[in-house]
């Protein structure tokens, strides 16, 4: 016979036991979550190297396709046009080296204009007599 005494006592004991099932769930979910985020972290990573790693793959493929198209190409040239493609490279080769002769005479003449700024120029020489 259940008497309102065992009825309080079991009551508490199923409200003790919901409370404490609410809690383990609480503390497993945390667990869970903690476990998933580190996996997902692991799986972001590994998904960020396996992207990098194929679009080095495809820029290499694309640079070695663009390799074989242009030896095609070359080698569809006759000895007229190998000819003109030489003096053209030539022509090339020597604008480069133009440039590069033009932007070192640019390079001199700026870090000559800096020391200047920098020591003072003849305009400061006419104080000092």
């Amino acid at each position: 016979m259940m008497t309102w005494e065992n009825l309080g006592k079991a009551l508490t004991t199923a409200a003790f036991a919901g409370v404490g099932l609410a809690a383990l769930a609480g503390e497993q979910l945390c667990k869970a979550g903690k476990v998933l985020a580190e996996k997902g972290e692991i799986y972001v990573a590994q998904g960020k190297k396996y992207g990098e790693e194929l679009q080095q793959k495809l820029q290499e493929d694309a640079r070695r396709r663009q390799d074989e198209r242009f030896d095609q190409q070359v080698s569809a040239l006759d000895a007229e046009q190998r000819d003109a493609l030489r003096r053209r490279l030539a022509e090339l080769d020597e604008l480069e080296r133009e440039a590069r002769e033009a932007a070192a005479q640019v390079d001199e003449a700026q870090e000559g204009a800096q020391i200047t700024e920098i020591h003072g120029g003849p305009q400061d020489r006419g104080d000092q007599e």
